[in-house]
């Protein structure tokens, strides 16, 4: 996997001169905030299956250790942990706390501590969109250069900021940012998709139960 640049060839142009100071993260707008905002939820609207999160049976899963990207051209999600903290914006870059892989899920679980309400001169609710934008560009790039694990990524807030309106997580699909890669979508339509699948803890442990699951899964180290 090559290290990303801070763009991607599909990257379509930003919406103003707001999303253009944000070095790329997608095409995010003043209007791409407040409706991402407004979106938070469940998501079921979407259709997002939340169980993806979580088996009847417990899961073994794996930490993956973050890896400086090569250039045989194929990314790793150890690539990808390094990309989410390294590449792109430096505003935006992720302080990452913890990278595990549920193979049985085919899921990518990633924890990290949110910045809104510490960046000077960034509005909190700013820079929760230029967290978002980090994690749906950084998994586009890693599905555009063939990563072939982890059709999800569940994102997961470990410090909400009330004043940036922030769920304690949000998931991002592997089919939305094929679409996203292929011109179909832009990254506004990528970004309000993904706010619109915020969930709160409580919410996904209440859906957790109904589904009957209610193991945590095994760990080991890559």
């Amino acid at each position: 996997m090559s290290e990303d640049d801070g763009s991607t060839p599909s990257d379509p142009p930003t919406d103003d001169a707001d999303g253009a100071a944000d070095g790329g993260v997608l095409d995010v707008s003043r209007r791409t905030m407040v409706v991402g905002a407004a979106g938070i939820g469940l998501g079921s609207v979407l259709g997002v299956g939340y169980t993806v999160l979580g088996d009847d049976e417990p899961a073994q899963t794996r930490t993956v250790e973050p890896e400086e990207p090569n250039d045989d051209g194929t990314a790793t999600l150890a690539e990808f942990h390094y990309i989410l903290e390294n590449s792109g914006t430096e505003a935006a870059r992720l302080d990452v706390t913890e990278f595990r892989y549920s193979p049985d899920a085919d899921a990518v679980e990633i924890s990290y501590r949110t910045r809104a309400g510490d960046v000077e001169d960034v509005p909190p609710q700013r820079q929760h969109v230029r967290e978002v934008g980090q994690m749906a560009r950084m998994y586009a790039e890693y599905v555009a250069q063939d990563g072939d694990e982890a059709d999800v990524v569940q994102a997961h807030i470990e410090n909400p900021h009330d004043p940036a309106e922030q769920p304690d997580g949000y998931l991002v699909r592997r089919d939305w940012v094929q679409k996203y890669n292929s011109g179909e979508w832009n990254g506004t339509k990528l970004l309000n998709t993904v706010f619109a699948s915020g969930y709160t803890d409580e919410a996904l442990e209440n859906e957790t139960a109904d589904n009957g699951t209610s193991a945590s899964p095994a760990t080991t180290s890559e």
